[in-house]
């Protein structure tokens, strides 16, 4: 299958490899001041969009997508500034309407080191999906696929919250059980998140959600596990994806009237209103409530 990959952000690279190896014919284009960057888009039947999240909405004009094209976003939103998902901002300022988004446990680090990768393709259109199996399953790489484009976005979206507020609470020191209690409470926030969203809960509990968080969090270099870390010292980038994708939520959260109190305590760390340890004591203190909601 002939596929492009556009962007330059860290998984470029890594998924460029995962489709060669799958046998798809692959060109890359880093943006419109590429050379080839046309003969890219000419080329591909599908196409990988690989910029972070927070740059696709300002890069999107500038790329030439075309009605033809079918679009896999592999970006994490929402988009901060306008509320909508990355796959939405696609449809809405482009020409471009099937698209789909990738997520999963697809550590660039671990893909450039040979190891064996999962991931899944959400998309309403079936054509999509199919292609996007099949220019990406190999023995190196196993691909899902799911009707529930909104449940994998959002997933994978806090999947990267989680993992920052899993990176923050290690370096805490603050051992097993609390990673326990994070992991759990905060897949209970994104649960309601879905429902409120018309999302499947059971996609939380799949690749895109519980796989990526327990992949990122276990890895010492993967980028949302090192933010939380810095977090605690009062150094993460507020334009790192996983800082990004917080803010977003939780205003998202706030539009549609649902509590994320984990989510809400990682926020404040990142703007400064508490430390990790204020943060960490207020959610401690919340009171208990029947069912442990």
């Amino acid at each position: 299958m002939k596929v492009s990959v556009l962007g330059s952000g860290p998984l470029t690279a890594p998924l460029s490899a995962l489709l060669a190896v799958a046998g798809s014919d692959v060109r890359s284009s880093a943006g419109p001041e590429d050379a080839g960057h046309g003969a890219a888009l000419d080329h591909a039947e599908l196409l990988f969009l690989t910029l972070p999240g927070s740059q696709l909405a300002a890069s999107l004009p500038g790329l030439g997508l075309r009605p033809e094209h079918r679009v896999v976003v592999c970006g994490r939103g929402p988009d901060e500034a306008t509320g909508l998902w990355l796959s939405e901002l696609v449809t809405r300022r482009t020409p471009c309407l099937r698209v789909g988004a990738l997520a999963g446990p697809l550590s660039p680090a671990e893909v450039e080191r040979g190891s064996p990768a999962a991931a899944i393709i959400a998309s309403p259109y079936q054509d999509l999906r199919a292609r996007a199996q099949a220019a990406l399953h190999s023995p190196r790489c196993r691909v899902y696929t799911s009707e529930d484009l909104r449940g994998v976005e959002l997933s994978a979206s806090a999947a990267r919250a989680l993992t920052a507020a899993i990176g923050m609470s290690d370096a805490m020191g603050m051992g097993a059980g609390v990673r326990g209690l994070l992991l759990s409470r905060g897949l209970a926030e994104l649960r309601r998140l879905g429902k409120a969203l018309g999302a499947n809960p059971d996609t939380f509990v799949g690749l895109a959600g519980v796989g990526e968080v327990v992949a990122a969090s276990a890895a010492a270099e993967d980028s949302a596990y090192l933010a939380g870390r810095a977090l605690l010292r009062g150094e993460a980038d507020p334009h790192d994806e996983a800082i990004a994708v917080t803010a977003a939520l939780v205003k998202l959260s706030a539009r549609v009237k649902v509590d994320l109190p984990l989510l809400e305590a990682v926020h404040e760390v990142a703007t400064g209103r508490h430390t990790a340890k204020e943060a960490l004591k207020g959610l401690m203190e919340r009171a208990a409530k029947l069912g442990g909601e």
